[in-house]
């Protein structure tokens, strides 16, 4: 009988393990996942800013060679 009590307070231990380990396996799942929400809005921005410096650079070229030189 003792055995038995054993056994299943053992178990029992062994079902909140494994249940406090689900709860924190979900955590970690969803702070990744914002991470990773994070981390496409970044690259976003990152791509979005290279495109306007792209085209301010080549507006600056095209308006640099469109000016006559100051001598004129």
């Amino acid at each position: 009988m003792e055995s038995q009590n054993v056994l299943e307070q053992r178990l029992a231990e062994l079902e909140a393990r494994s249940a406090h380990q689900e709860s924190i396996i979900e955590a970690l799942s969803d702070g990744i996942s914002k991470q990773w929400e994070t981390i496409d809005n970044l690259v976003a921005s990152v791509r979005l800013f290279k495109d306007k410096i792209t085209n301010l650079e080549e507006e600056a070229q095209t308006n640099f060679l469109e000016k006559p030189p100051p001598h004129y």
